[in-house]
């Protein structure tokens, strides 16, 4: 199995899951990368630049705990110079941030099933790019 980019790589690859590969939306963007050893299990969205607005959902799953999901997304989208602008904690953690270019922006994160796996999903609307 394929692994989903993790902060080092830099690259949008492939993951496969039991029904074929999964692919990053076109455009999706590659300085909003996912933790070591993620398995992408559904990806969508990725309109061409010339619509009004892109969105984007990607949902992963990893082995990591959820502390360290969200340490992760923190500190990355930190780095990478978003805005953490909120961050929600529950039975699920949610990051909003943003950054020029993006209308709302949000990770997901939660062990949906209490059995050590964390599911995340990245919701991404994109703003009309500038003619």
């Amino acid at each position: 199995m394929a692994e989903a980019p993790t902060e080092d790589t830099g690259s949008a690859e492939t993951a496969s899951d039991e029904t074929g590969s999964i692919y990053l939306p076109e455009g999706y963007p590659e300085t909003i990368m996912f933790p070591t050893g993620t398995r992408l299990i559904a990806a969508s969205g990725g309109q061409p630049p010339e619509y009004e607005t892109r969105n984007y959902n990607v949902t992963g799953e990893t082995d990591l705990p959820v502390e360290s999901v969200v340490e992760f997304y923190t500190g990355m989208l930190a780095k990478k110079g978003f805005d953490i602008l909120e961050v929600e904690k529950g039975n699920a953690t949610l990051i909003r941030f943003g950054a020029p270019g993006l209308d709302d922006a949000s990770v997901l994160i939660m062990d949906m099933y209490g059995e050590g796996t964390t599911t995340f999903t990245i919701s991404l609307l994109m703003e009309p790019e500038p003619e």
